[in-house]
């Protein structure tokens, strides 16, 4: 037999690499691993004292603002007033953005009735008087913790941008899905922003609420499009795989 060759006269070229289940392998892979969780931490630890303390500084702006609008009576110094609060109401939304971006499974999926994520939603909206009509029953989703900003959002662009006066929420069975459908009684959208409105910066305000609820969609395996009929209120469809859902009392209707 050869120095370089094994019994069965196969040569072994000394500097092949490792397969990836050689034992020499799984260290590197571990360690690999290590460094992307300690990248990860820090990340998540140097956004969340920048959050903080950039919140903090906008409290005292918000702060000084109001002073000087005591102060102030000339109207277009009061007009660059309020200008200067829509920016920092802006900076504040993107920021509550990224926390909640960078959120997007961190914890794992979980079995959530739907009538408590709308509720806790609703906690988070000032409606200003817009009913809900939850049609969902006993229903469960299995998803993201953070499920319930899909509606915060929904809301919030129903209450920005729709003069809606109630939400419908309701089940309904599509060949192999499940699709829930979030509609109001408002305006509705334009035809030709019924795929923008999903798109990141479109639209006013921050632009990203939308684009938060689908990504978190996404990341549940599920899809949302608007399906509305303009001037007659925005219809959210939400395509929920059957295994992700649970329904108690009753089959939902088919439409």
């Amino acid at each position: 037999m050869s120095e370089h060759g094994n019994k069965n006269g196969v040569q072994k070229n000394a500097a092949e690499p490792d397969s990836g289940n050689s034992p020499r392998a799984e260290p590197a892979e571990a360690e690999l691993k290590r460094a992307l969780e300690f990248a990860e931490k820090k990340l998540q630890i140097v956004g969340t004292v920048t959050r903080h303390d950039v919140l903090n500084q906008m409290t005292a702006l918000v702060g000084y603002n109001e002073l000087l609008e005591m102060m102030v009576e000339d109207p277009k110094q009061r007009s660059y007033l309020e200008k200067e609060k829509q920016a920092i109401d802006k900076i504040r939304r993107q920021f509550r953005f990224a926390k909640d971006y960078q959120m997007i499974g961190v914890e794992p999926p979980r079995w959530q009735l739907l009538k408590n994520v709308f509720h806790r939603a609703v906690e988070e909206v000032d409606l200003k008087g817009i009913r809900i009509v939850d049609q969902t029953g006993g229903a469960s989703v299995q998803a993201d913790p953070l499920f319930e900003k899909v509606f915060t959002n929904l809301f919030e662009n129903a209450l920005r941008h729709s003069s809606a006066t109630s939400i419908q929420i309701s089940v309904v069975r599509k060949d192999a899905e499940i699709v829930l459908v979030v509609e109001d009684d408002g305006k509705g959208i334009a035809l030709e922003d019924k795929t923008k409105i999903f798109e990141r910066g479109y639209g006013k305000g921050t632009g990203w609420g939308l684009f938060l609820a689908m990504e978190i969609l996404m990341f549940n395996h599920m899809a949302i499009q608007e399906t509305g009929e303009p001037g007659k209120g925005t219809r959210f469809e939400i395509r929920i795989p059957q295994d992700h859902f649970r329904l108690e009392g009753g089959e939902p209707e088919v439409p």
